[in-house]
């Protein structure tokens, strides 16, 4: 089996990964991104809206700190907030003195990208940087497995276009594989992003936290012939939202706070939810009345002016749409640089928790990849500098033996992967209860079983499907079981049986790791009680 040798391994090449990778190189060391597709593709950078929440001119680091806290409710690690909102209006204007065109819009630096990949400049520009400095980019690799042994990493990967399986040893190692949206049946993410990176790193022995909290978005095109494409908070307040009985949403709802979108993402999801998927009705955001005038007054919602008008037909039908997953705010427990509690393994982006807390305010997503990718991709840098070789071909050699064997089972993985959506929507999704849960939890332990058993394919361009449906149950059990865990409702996280927030009891972050037999080990860290209105 062949064995890669590198300073720097990133998993991911979105902005997070991307912007490591930039950073690292600052350093002269050898970096390699490994990635599924090439850089940038099939990332959510690609697919977001192009803004970063904390640009220099009309927002400064104290409502930003303040609008982020309040959205965390109370939940958000201090340290990783407090750079965040320090760093923010100098990495963003860093971008754009290397050439990516934006304009600041209150307190949001808006990319002008184009339709539908409106993030695709910023790929563009990390991207040509990383190319320009060295940066040793892989895509088509699957990456499997993860070990680690005195503070040197490993990787055990499946390389798509060879059909092989290859290993990589590296002095520092990076997961910026975002978020795990994807699990659900309904999002508007890239539709492999189901969480690889979670479940690589509890198996390498990492903690994580926070997986409960799914943040789901609720206006989401939902028309037969369209993409799920995410429209912006400011058309609700210009349209008409109402259900196929034409009654207001926010009327019937008590949804005073507009947009709700922005200002109460969590209880207009859960009314379109109840509108839908309860009561098997449907929901329209109605803009047929909306001028150009009136649109483009908001930078934002400009941006999809053309393709809303064009393709989709606005002007001319109310649009059904529904609420959909949207962005993971739990991952791997990182201090400040990025660090987690495995050495010389480091995570970034939505890979990362901590820095959300319970909810995520808008904008914080793609700021977020570039500070702490910078921060990721600085720490590894220092952590392989003062590392020696030594470990590389024994822990290629250990991981090589975990190559799957492959089983007899019938089901294909594309099926399981249905199941396993359907399950997370239903069971685990907008609405939870301790039955839905624990209904959730059989029903995944079965699949995994199942999935287990799967006979490996012959052709080896079906063999991924096979290796992210594994990966995606584990990660999907880890969310399942953190909700069943936090008997309360807080930001993202609503539970029917205990529909309050409980800070006298639950103001607690939710841990998990993988102990010594296998088994899930749970533990919850105490906080102080927030300050009045964060």
């Amino acid at each position: 089996m062949e064995l890669i040798e590198t300073d720097v391994l990133i998993v991911g090449a979105g902005a997070a990964g991307l912007r490591a990778a930039v950073e690292a190189c600052q350093n002269g060391l050898k970096v390699m991104v490994a990635a599924k597709l090439s850089p940038g593709k099939g990332t959510s950078t690609l697919m977001s809206g192009g803004g970063f929440m904390g640009c220099a001119d009309g927002l400064g680091p104290d409502e930003h700190r303040a609008r982020t806290l309040a959205a965390g409710r109370g939940l958000n690690q201090p340290d990783l907030v407090e750079a965040l909102v320090s760093e923010a209006p100098w990495r963003l204007e860093e971008l754009q003195e290397w050439g990516l065109k934006a304009v600041c819009h209150q307190g949001t630096l808006v990319a002008t990208g184009r339709a539908p990949v409106w993030g695709e400049p910023i790929i563009d520009i990390l991207t040509s940087r990383g190319e320009a400095q060295g940066v040793d980019f892989r895509p088509g690799l699957i990456i499997w497995r993860l070990g680690f042994e005195n503070g040197l990493a490993g990787a055990l990967a499946y390389s798509v276009p060879d059909g092989e399986w290859l290993t990589i040893s590296a002095k520092a190692l990076i997961l910026a594989t975002g978020g795990a949206s994807g699990l659900f049946k309904r999002h508007d993410n890239p539709q492999r992003m189901v969480g690889d990176g979670y479940a690589l790193g509890y198996l390498a022995g990492a903690v994580l936290q926070d997986m409960e909290f799914a943040q789901f978005y609720p206006l989401i095109m939902a028309e037969p012939d369209l993409p799920a494409y995410l429209i912006p908070p400011y058309l609700e307040l210009v349209g008409k939202l109402y259900n196929d009985q034409e009654q207001s949403i926010h009327e019937k709802y008590g949804l005073t706070e507009l947009p709700a979108a922005l200002k109460a993402r969590d209880r207009l999801s859960r009314a379109l939810y109840t509108e839908i998927e309860i009561k098997g009705g449907k929901v329209y955001l109605d803009l047929r009345d909306v001028t150009r005038e009136d649109w483009c007054i908001n930078l934002f919602a400009a941006e999809f002016w053309d393709l809303f008008t064009g393709r989709c037909r606005v002007l001319e039908r109310p649009l059904a749409i529904c609420p959909a997953a949207h962005f993971s705010m739990g991952g791997l427990s990182i201090k400040a640089d990025c660090s987690t509690t495995v050495p010389g393994l480091y995570a970034c982006g939505e890979a990362a928790g901590g820095l959300h807390g319970a909810n995520r305010h808008g904008g914080n997503a793609l700021t977020e990849t570039i500070v702490f990718g910078a921060r990721a991709g600085a720490a590894a840098a220092r952590w392989a500098l003062g590392r020696e070789e030594g470990a590389a071909r024994s822990l290629a050699r250990d991981l090589a033996g975990q190559v799957p064997a492959g089983g007899s089972g019938d089901d294909g993985p594309a099926d399981l992967k249905k199941r396993l959506k359907e399950v997370m929507w239903q069971e685990a999704g907008i609405i939870r209860s301790r039955e839905s849960l624990l209904k959730a939890g059989t029903e995944l332990e079965e699949l995994q079983v199942q999935a287990l058993n799967l006979s490996l394919p012959p052709d080896p361009r079906k063999l991924p499907a096979v290796l992210e449906l594994d990966l995606a149950l584990r990660t999907a059990r880890l969310i399942v079981g953190a909700a069943l865990r936090r008997e309360e409702s807080r930001g993202a996280h609503y539970r029917t049986d205990f529909p309050r927030t409980d800070d006298l009891n639950w103001l607690k972050r939710n841990k998990v790791r993988l102990g010594s037999g296998g088994e899930e080990e749970w533990s919850l860290e105490p906080l102080e009680r927030p300050e009045s209105g964060a």
